[in-house]
């Protein structure tokens, strides 16, 4: 045998036994399509639903939303159905008990990506979301986040965390509502079955006040449609299945449900800005239901095998079963209102990008205040940015931190070229840290996503008491500076010089330790750079007020260093921050990609202007003035963040 011959002949592809696999895949393939014909043949009456069909009678198949539509039903059920929801979930822990799973109420699709619109307190008290959907293969749940509350109208905008397309319900914005008029209430008590019972508008009471835990409120309409605890945060539809309110069921002195609903209109008034809806002769149109004719109580079904499997599933869990129910006002202080709902604040009105023109001119004032903050005091603006859309427009943390990452990119890159011209900036010392900060940052947004708002909110409070604290001590140093010469000045001793050691102003060889030497090297850039990137990836905030104190005392660098530093890593983790949070938060259906992308184009120009407004303040007011304003600021946000 000669060297290098192989020792087993090689044949060519074109040789080699590959037919006879080749053969039996593609039979193999062509028995599972049979297969899955012979399912959906076999199985089509047990589902009792035709799939993918579009309840549509005046738009076109490709229109953008109309293409999804409202699944289609056979005549026996109802469409509305399919776009009712059940929200469920595990519940805040009291002192000394137990987290239990519960059913908490109803709510409606309103979009095909999943968007669910539900009343306000009934995830107050919930520590996760849980969604229960009616789907053709029986019931699903899904996990749900919260997008914006409206307190003043009791309102919850969730998005399920999915990409699939769902059934949903256009709204009617355009119909008068008047008393009278018949409506249909639904709720979905289990994520089984319906409740469901025809009525009419009673009254509409846009301006008498209802008591709904500690809210007051207004705008509502009143309907007798409304008789089980279920129906709360269900639909409210008129004849043609369009969306007219989201139910509210109260409880009278007497024991009574009464009913009451939230108008479409006041919703769409403030959701508007994170979702699209299907509006009545815009995108959607359904037929008349043929239930409104003969006014009655819910239809019993007998459940399907899914139905069994939750009923099994629900005893396994415990699901508890509260009324869900608030008080409502005694009948005879609510006669019947006006015959025609008229509603001039929430009525038809421009829009900007999406958004209402004071919503507009709110975010762009709130980016104004927060860089202000950031021109005046170097940091607590991204404090200010999140606690406010937290706090006034009412988003959640699922919207928030993206925006805020988004925001940071503009913000502090042009501090970081601004410190850089002022040689204050040293890169060679960030290059390290650099690293550290962005691991941190992505670490971070995922130990956000797994947090309680509650938790997230308690952390922000903490930060911004932080803040005042370290206000205070600058105030007291500057103080104690007047009328002494730099030798006759005599260090802090005590508490006071504890808290210059980490917030003050000063650095000098009594308040600050000696530079820390570290045997390994990347054990030290862990810890510069490492806490800033966790706190802001959970956060959304810069963590100026973690970073420029280990910098002071690991590294012993000198303030405005320290500071110029911590903007250059506040940029460059906000970078992987902003990519990190869209993939995902797309990618799982979390949000749609617009959504924090226009509010973020929104919030940065007034940052700038803010920005450029703080830096003359600090040359034409005293700056003890602005550091007290400063530090109540932020005690009145801690408190704020640390109600519940």
């Amino acid at each position: 045998m000669r060297a290098g011959k192989p020792t087993h002949p090689v044949f060519p592809f074109c040789r080699q036994e590959w037919k006879i696999p080749a053969i039996l895949l593609v039979l193999l393939f062509f028995a599972t399509i049979a297969w899955g014909i012979h399912l959906v043949r076999e199985h089509r009456d047990q589902l009792n639903m035709k799939i993918f069909g579009v309840l549509t009678t005046d738009v076109k198949p490709e229109a953008p939303l109309a293409a999804t539509g409202v699944a289609m039903s056979a005549p026996d059920i109802n469409p509305v159905r399919v776009a009712v929801v059940n929200i469920a979930g595990v519940n805040k822990a009291a002192a000394g008990k137990q987290a239990s799973y519960v059913s908490a109420g109803s709510g409606v699709i309103v979009n095909p990506k999943g968007f669910v619109v539900t009343a306000m307190h009934l995830i107050q008290d919930l520590a996760e979301i849980q969604v229960r959907v009616q789907t053709p293969m029986g019931p699903r749940q899904y996990p749900a986040r919260m997008v914006k509350v409206v307190p003043e109208h009791d309102l919850a905008l969730l998005k399920m965390v999915s990409q699939e397309i769902f059934p949903y319900l256009a709204i009617d914005t355009v119909s008068p509502i008047k008393v009278g008029d018949a409506v249909q209430a639904w709720g979905d008590p289990l994520g089984t079955e319906s409740v469901q019972r025809v009525g009419t508008v009673d009254g509409v009471d846009l301006l008498e006040p209802v008591r709904v835990r500690d809210m007051n409120l207004t705008h509502l309409l009143r309907t007798n449609a409304v008789f089980h605890w279920a129906q709360n945060g269900g639909p409210l539809v008129n004849r043609e299945s369009h969306l007219v309110g989201i139910v509210l069921a109260m409880e009278d002195p007497a024991g009574f449900i009464r009913g009451y609903a939230v108008p479409a209109n006041v919703l769409v008034n403030h959701f508007q800005d994170v979702v699209t809806f299907a509006r009545k002769g815009l995108s959607v149109s359904a037929k008349p239901d043929p239930a409104f004719s003969q006014p009655g109580p819910p239809v019993d079904r007998a459940p399907r095998l899914a139905d069994q499997w939750w009923q099994k599933v629900r005893g396994m869990l415990n699901v508890g079963l509260g009324k869900h129910v608030v008080m409502a006002p005694d009948a005879s202080t609510s006669p019947p209102s006006a015959a025609v709902a008229s509603d001039p604040v929430h009525g038809q009105s421009q829009t900007l990008w999406g958004y209402t023109v004071s919503d507009f001119l709110g975010l762009l004032f709130l980016g104004f205040i927060s860089g202000i903050s950031g021109g005046m005091m170097t940091m607590g603006g991204g404090i200010i940015k999140v606690t406010g859309l937290m706090w006034f427009f009412g988003y959640g943390v699922v919207l928030v931190r993206p925006v805020a990452y988004i925001t940071n990119i503009f913000m502090y890159g042009a501090a970081m070229l601004r410190y850089h011209r002022q040689g204050l900036l040293r890169f060679d010392f960030c290059k390290p840290l650099i690293p550290w900060a962005m691991v941190g940052m992505v670490g971070g947004y995922f130990i956000g996503n797994v947090m309680s708002k509650t938790a997230i909110q308690w952390m922000l409070g903490l930060f911004a008491f932080l803040l005042g604290i370290k206000m205070l001590v600058e105030i007291a140093e500057s103080r104690g500076e007047s009328g002494e010469e730099e030798e006759d000045r005599r260090p802090a001793s005590g508490f006071l010089a504890m808290l210059q050691r980490f917030f003050g102003t000063r650095m000098d060889d009594h308040s600050m330790p000696a530079a820390i030497r570290w045997r390994h090297p990347s054990v030290r850039h862990g810890l510069l750079g490492l806490p800033m990137g966790v706190i802001s990836g959970i956060l959304g905030i810069t963590g100026g007020v973690v970073e420029v104190p280990l910098q002071r005392y690991i590294a012993r660098m000198p303030l405005r260093n320290a500071i110029a530093n911590s903007a250059t890593l506040v940029f460059f983790a906000s970078i992987v921050g902003t990519i990190v949070a869209m993939v995902h938060g797309v990618q799982s259906g979390s949000f749609e990609t617009q959504t924090p992308l226009v509010m973020a184009m929104i919030l940065t120009p007034g940052a700038f202007a803010g920005g450029m407004v703080g830096a003359w303040l600090t040359s034409v007011i005293p700056l003890n003035m602005l550091r007290w304003v400063y530090a109540v600021l932020m005690f009145v946000i801690a408190v704020r963040m640390f109600m519940p």
